[in-house]
C-alpha cells in the first residue's frame, strides 16, 4: 500500500496541483502576458516536463528501492548462508569431539589415567597409548584438525597428537574451558596458542564411562583456515564486499579484506556488531571500522558469541542507482531539448500564421488592401485566416465599387452643376424679360386708360379722333407686336423651366442610385465590423476602418437625403413656374386677341370717323376692357417675376447644394481613394 502511495497517488497528487496551478495562471491572464510562441513554449514544457520528472523521480525511487531489496536479500542470502556453513562446521567439529570422546580406546586410557592412576610407561598400557595416540593423529589428519588433546580429571593434557606433545602435562584444570567442558560440550573463542603459535579455537567435550563417571576430556583444536577459506570467497559481494566474523569481545576473529593483522587486533563497534552480538539478524546500513558507509548484514553464530557479518559499500551498492540517474538526467535533458525545439517548431509554426495576419492587417489599418495572405493552415487560425481573406476580398470590392460610384457621383454632380449654373444665368435673363414685359404692360395699361379718357372726351375732340385713331392702331401694332415678344418669351422660359424640371428629376435618379450605394455601403461596413468583431484582438484596427466607412456611408446618404429635398422643392417650384408660365402664354394670347380686337375697332373707327360720336360708348366700353385686360396682364406678369425670382432663388440653392454634393463626392473620392487595392 505504501509503494502504490508514494508511487503512484503522490506523483498523480503532484502532476494534478501543478496542472490546476497551470490553468488558474491561464485562467489569471498571467501567461497572456508574454507572447504567444512564449506562451505555447512555456504551456508545452509544463505539460511535458511534470509527467516527465514524476516518472523519473518516481522511478529512481522505485529502482532505489528495488535495488536495496535485492542488495539485502543478497547479502542475507550470502551471509545466512556462509554462517550455516560456519555453524555446520562447528557442528561437525562438535559431532567430532563427541565421537572421539565415545571411542572405546580414548576412553580406556583416559579411564586408566584418571581413576586407575595407571602410569603411561607401564609396557602394557604404553601399548594402550601408542594405538590411541595413532588414532587422535589420524583424525586430525583426516578432518584437518590442527591437534587432539585428551585430558585428565585432574585437568592436565595427558595426551596429544605427536606435533604438539610439548603440551602434555600442562594444567588447565583452571581454565574456563575445561570447567565448561566438563559439564558439556563448549566452544572458546579465538585465542592465540603459543604452543601452536597461531590463533586458535577449541572444543571441549566431557569423556564419561559407562558407569557414567567422569574421566577427561577431549579437546579438538580447531584452525581458522577452514572459515578463512569460506569467509575469503567474493562470490556474490562484487569489488568491495567482505564477509569476517566479530567475537563478544568486538575484536575480528577473521582477515580483513582491506586491512592488515586484524585477527584480534582490530575493534569493530558497529550497529551489526551490537545487534548481532544481542542475537538478533539483520541488514542496514551504516558506517564500518573503517568508518565507510556500507549495506551490512549480521548474523549470529550457533555454539560461539560470534556474530559474522556481510558488508558491501554503499557507493558501489548504489553505483547502479547513479548510472541510472545519469541515464535519466541525460534522457531528461535529451527531452527538454527535443521538447524545447518542438515547442519553437510549434510555436513558430501556430504563430507564423498570426504575424501574417498582423502584417496584413497594419497595412490593412494603413489603407493598404493590395497585400493578400499567403500562408496556409488547416486550424482554427487557418479558418480565421480565409475568413479574414474573404472579408478583406469583400471590402476591397467594396472600396472599388464605393470609387467608382463616387467617381460617378462626382461626374454628375458637375454636369449637375453646370446645368444648374445655366439655368441660373437663364432664370436671371427670364426675370429680366419678365421684368421688360411688366414695364411694356404697364405703359400698355397706362396707354389703356389714357384711351379710356380719350373715348370718354371723343365727343369734345371729335376733331381729333382721327389723329387718336392713328395714334392708337399705331399703338395696339406695337402691343400686338410687344405681346408677340411676350408670348415667344414666356414660352421660351416655359422651354428651360420644363428643362430645368427634367434635369431635377435626373439628379433625383442620380440621388437613388447615391443612396442604394450608401446603403449597400452601410451594410457591407457593418459585416466588415460583424467579421472583424469575430476575429477577437488581431481584428480591431479593421473594425476602426469598418466603422470609418460606415459613418461615411451614414453621413453620404444623409447629404442624399438633404439634396433630394431641395431637389423636390426646386422640381415642385419649377412646376408651379410652368403652370404659370402656360397661363401666361395664355392670357398673353387673349390680349394678342383683345388688342387686335381694339386694333379692328379702330380700323373701324377710323373708316367711320364720321360716325365717332354714335359709336363713343362702344369705345369707352372697348377701352375700358382694354384696361382691364392689361391690367390683369400686368398682374398676371407680375406673378410670373415672382415664380420667376422664386425659380432663380430655387436655382441658386439647388447650385449651392450641387456645390456642396461636388465638394463631399471629392471629399468622400479623397478619402476612399486613400485605400490601395
Amino acid at each position: 500500500m505504501r509503494d502504490v502511495y508514494e508511487s503512484l497517488i503522490i506523483p498523480l497528487s503532484i502532476i494534478v496541483i501543478l496542472n490546476v496551478a497551470l490553468f488558474i495562471l491561464i485562467k489569471a491572464r498571467v501567461l497572456q502576458r508574454l507572447s504567444l510562441s512564449k506562451n505555447l513554449i512555456a504551456v508545452l514544457l509544463a505539460v511535458t516536463l511534470i509527467p516527465v520528472i514524476c516518472i523519473v523521480v518516481v522511478n529512481e525511487r522505485k529502482i532505489s528501492s528495488i535495488l536495496f531489496t535485492e542488495i539485502c536479500e543478497k547479502l542475507v542470502s550470502v551471509g545466512r548462508t556462509r554462517a550455516l556453513f560456519i555453524e555446520a562446521t562447528l557442528e561437525e567439529v562438535k559431532l567430532d569431539t563427541e565421537s572421539i570422546a565415545k571411542n572405546w580406546i580414548v576412553m580406556e586410557v583416559l579411564r586408566q589415567i584418571s581413576l586407575e592412576k595407571t602410569s603411561k610407561t607401564d609396557p602394557n598400557f604404553s601399548t594402550t597409548v601408542k594405538n590411541a595416540q595413532g588414532h587422535l593423529n589420524r583424525i586430525a589428519t583426516t578432518k584437518g584438525y590442527d591437534d587432539i588433546m585428551l585430558i585428565s580429571a585432574e585437568g592436565k593434557i595427558e595426551l596429544t597428537s605427536t606435533e604438539h606433545s610439548a603440551e602434555v602435562g600442562f594444567d588447565v584444570s583452571s581454565d574456563d574451558y575445561f570447567k565448561q567442558g566438563k559439564e558439556k560440550t563448549y566452544f572458546t573463542d579465538l585465542f592465540y596458542n603459543k604452543f601452536a603459535n597461531n590463533n586458535l579455537m577449541y572444543v571441549v567435550t566431557p569423556c564419561i564411562d559407562a558407569q557414567g563417571r567422569f574421566v577427561g576430556c577431549v579437546i579438538v583444536e580447531v584452525g581458522m583456515r577452514r572459515l578463512y577459506n569460506v569467509l575469503a570467497d567474493r562470490e556474490g559481494l562484487e569489488e568491495t564486499g567482505e564477509t569476517y566474523i566479530v567475537n563478544r569481545e568486538k575484536l575480528m576473529v577473521s582477515e580483513s579484506r582491506f586491512l592488515k593483522d586484524t585477527v584480534l587486533r582490530v575493534k569493530v563497534d558497529t550497529l551489526g556488531v551490537n545487534e548481532g552480538l544481542s542475537g538478533k539478524s539483520g541488514v542496514a546500513i551504516y558506517p564500518d571500522y573503517r568508518n565507510v558507509p556500507v549495506f551490512g548484514s549480521w548474523h549470529p553464530v550457533k555454539y560461539t558469541n560470534w556474530v559474522l557479518l556481510a558488508e558491501l559499500d554503499e557507493a558501489e551498492a548504489f553505483a547502479p542507482v547513479g548510472i541510472n540517474r545519469l541515464y535519466q538526467i541525460v534522457l531528461v535533458a535529451g527531452a527538454i531539448v527535443m521538447v524545447v525545439i518542438v515547442a519553437i517548431f510549434s510555436a513558430r509554426a501556430t504563430v507564423r500564421p498570426v504575424h501574417g495576419l498582423i502584417a496584413v492587417s497594419e497595412y490593412i489599418g494603413k489603407g493598404d488592401f493590395s497585400h493578400d495572405i499567403t500562408i496556409q493552415s488547416y486550424d482554427e487560425i487557418g479558418k480565421l485566416i480565409k475568413v479574414f481573406q474573404y472579408m478583406v476580398e469583400n471590402l476591397r470590392l467594396l472600396i472599388k465599387q464605393t470609387q467608382e460610384s463616387i467617381s460617378r457621383i462626382s461626374s454628375v454632380s458637375v454636369e449637375m452643376l453646370s446645368s444648374s449654373e445655366e439655368q441660373a444665368s437663364g432664370s436671371a435673363e427670364l426675370a429680366a424679360s419678365v421684368g421688360e414685359i411688366t414695364a411694356t404692360i404697364e405703359e400698355l395699361s397706362s396707354s389703356a386708360k389714357q384711351v379710356a379718357v380719350n373715348a370718354e372726351s371723343v365727343a369734345k375732340i371729335a376733331g381729333d379722333s382721327e389723329l387718336t385713331g392713328n395714334q392708337g392702331k399705331e399703338s395696339i401694332s406695337e402691343s400686338i407686336h410687344i405681346m408677340e415678344e411676350i408670348k415667344e418669351t414666356t414660352k421660351d422660359s416655359m422651354k428651360k423651366v420644363a428643362s430645368f424640371s427634367e434635369k431635377s428629376q435626373k439628379i433625383g435618379d442620380v440621388l437613388s442610385m447615391i443612396r442604394e450605394i450608401a446603403s449597400e455601403t452601410h451594410l457591407l461596413a457593418l459585416n466588415a465590423s460583424i467579421e472583424a468583431s469575430s476575429a477577437g484582438e488581431y481584428g480591431k484596427r479593421f473594425s476602426v476602418v469598418a466603422a470609418e466607412v460606415r459613418r461615411l456611408a451614414e453621413r453620404t446618404k444623409t447629404y442624399a437625403e438633404e439634396i433630394k429635398n431641395v431637389v423636390s422643392e426646386i422640381q415642385a417650384s419649377t412646376g408651379a413656374a410652368v403652370l404659370s408660365i402656360e397661363q401666361s402664354v395664355k392670357n398673353v394670347d387673349k390680349g394678342v386677341g383683345v388688342i387686335r380686337g381694339a386694333g379692328q375697332a379702330i380700323d373701324s373707327n377710323l373708316e367711320l370717323i364720321e360716325k365717332t360720336s354714335g359709336a363713343s360708348r362702344q369705345i369707352v366700353m372697348a377701352t375700358q376692357q382694354q384696361r382691364s385686360a392689361t391690367e390683369q396682364v400686368a398682374a398676371t406678369m407680375k406673378e410670373i417675376a415672382e415664380v420667376v425670382k422664386q425659380s432663380s432663388i430655387g436655382l441658386k440653392q439647388f447650385t449651392v447644394a450641387i456645390a456642396d454634393l461636388n465638394k463631399l463626392a471629392d471629399e468622400f473620392k479623397e478619402m476612399v481613394g486613400k485605400y490601395k487595392t
